[in-house]
């Protein structure tokens, strides 16, 4: 692609020497022409030309990461944290591997949610009909029938879910960093010494 760059780059130069040096009517045909072929050229397209496709694991295994017993995302065969450029000069296609296993780590978050926590995931509205849009929260079995205390957490703006505080968090600290179980725990276990569960 450098190389499409540098010989566009050269003759588009040439053609500006040629004008600038005063050329005749036909070189001036030929620059405009030039200049006109090269405003049709779609760079982002060329740029993805050279890029892999997008396709991407849809497991951590997938990605070849899991999480340690730290809760630090780690690479299964070195150990490594996350590396964002995983392909050098291919920032697009880094961005969307990233977003891909930003995905994978929110579902595991609701699985964390789910089973660590003991959060039902509950679609709300409740009565809605299969054509008008529906969300979904998380709260714990007793959440409708405990009339003492409620803790209603919400997290941030982006690409966050249910259960984030953030994504860049987990995937570059850990999930206690980046995630809202270690206050759903410590509020269930408080809940629990007082009597409230």
């Amino acid at each position: 692609m450098s190389i499409l760059f540098l010989v566009l780059g050269f003759l588009f130069d040439l053609s500006m020497a040629q004008l600038q040096q005063g050329g005749g009517p036909d070189e001036k045909e030929k620059t405009t022409a030039l200049k006109d072929l090269l405003s049709r050229i779609d760079l982002d397209e060329l740029m993805k030309k050279d890029e892999p496709p997008l396709e991407f694991p849809d497991t951590l295994e997938g990605f070849e990461y899991a999480f340690n017993e730290n809760g630090q995302l780690r690479h299964v065969k070195t150990g490594e944290p996350f590396v964002f450029n995983y392909r050098e000069d291919l920032h697009r296609w880094n961005q969307k591997r990233y977003e891909a296993l930003g995905e994978i780590i929110t579902k595991h978050v609701y699985e964390l949610l789910e089973k660590d926590c003991d959060l039902q995931k509950v679609y709300l509205p409740i009565d809605a009909s299969e054509n008008e849009p529906k969300s979904f929260i998380f709260m714990s079995k007793d959440a409708m029938t405990n009339p003492d205390k409620i803790l209603v957490l919400i997290h941030g703006s982006g690409v966050v879910r249910a259960g984030q505080w953030a994504r860049r968090l987990i995937i570059n600290e850990d999930l206690n960093s980046g995630t809202q179980i270690p206050y759903i725990k410590r509020a269930m276990e408080q809940a629990i010494r007082i009597g409230l569960l």
